[in-house]
């Protein structure tokens, strides 16, 4: 077998602080799942491919924390970059495809659903403050904040030293993809008019060129970067030269094509939904 593949298939990272989270986020989801199947006018709401796009999403998540690509990734630019391209382009858009806010409401005990309804009623502070966050434009250029931010080689350099920041990290790339990904999806809570399919489109395509500019950069550096890749032991015969520019070919090609693809799924649903309008 291939030394990365058999680095790729070596034991879990057992990390309660992920694990806990995640049981507690797929219970309430099943909880409120089963209620609402209970009740016919409600079933469209809890369907089987959004549970399934659900707890796929969540089991990324726990692929990306906590599997060997997570100890790769302080060894590896390229283990890394996959890490990342996992938070940003499969669990967040994933967790979204599931509902996940009325069957997590349905999950919850009534108290505390009565509390988050009241909390987003009317002129509320958190309504006003969601509603304000929650702007396309505001969500587009947070998660591009985020997401070059993190690639400059200090922030990098930083989150791969020191523990706590190499978390902050993945918070922070995730909560940014749920922010980028919320008005695509358009799920709910639906706090603004809904974006058409074209303006969904050129929402996700104007993210290609900074994504790519900063690949393209990251491949083609003649020196290393991220200079904590030059202390750690090299894995399979590879130059942190070497690896550097096949991570900044993920992240210029690979990131880049799911994004087109989004679009042309995005663009069948939309001629999908024009003929069967005609129809």
């Amino acid at each position: 077998m291939h030394p990365l593949l058999k680095a790729l298939f070596s034991p879990w990272e057992l990390r309660w602080e992920i694990l806990i989270p995640l049981l507690i986020l797929g219970s309430i989801y099943a909880i409120g799942w089963v209620r609402l199947r209970r009740q016919s006018r409600r079933q469209k709401v809890a369907t089987r491919w959004r549970m399934v796009a659900y707890y796929t999403g969540l089991a990324s998540l726990a692929l990306a924390l906590m599997s060997p690509i997570d100890w790769l990734g302080s060894q590896l630019l390229i283990m890394h970059m996959v890490q990342h391209k996992i938070l940003v382009m499969v669990s967040a858009p994933l967790i979204w495809l599931g509902n996940p806010f009325p069957v997590a409401m349905w999950g919850i005990p009534r108290p505390a659903r009565n509390g988050v309804t009241l909390a987003l009623a009317g002129d509320s502070l958190v309504r006003r403050g969601l509603t304000l966050i929650s702007q396309p434009a505001i969500c587009w250029l947070v998660f591009t904040f985020i997401y070059l931010g993190w690639h400059d080689a200090g922030p990098y350099d930083l989150a791969l030293r020191v523990e706590w920041v190499h978390n902050l990290e993945h918070i922070t790339f995730f909560l940014g993809a749920m922010l980028f990904w919320w008005p695509v999806v358009n799920g709910a809570p639906r706090l603004h008019k809904s974006m058409p399919y074209w303006g969904r489109i050129l929402y996700v395509l104007a993210f290609v060129p900074p994504n790519a500019i900063a690949g393209f950069a990251i491949a083609n550096s003649p020196d290393v970067i991220y200079t904590y890749y030059n202390t750690v032991p090299r894995l399979f015969g590879m130059t942190a030269l070497e690896d550097q520019m096949i991570g900044g070919a993920i992240m210029w090609v690979w990131s880049s094509e799911m994004m087109i693809d989004v679009v042309v799924i995005m663009l069948g649903v939309m001629f999908y939904r024009e003929k069967k309008h005609k129809a």
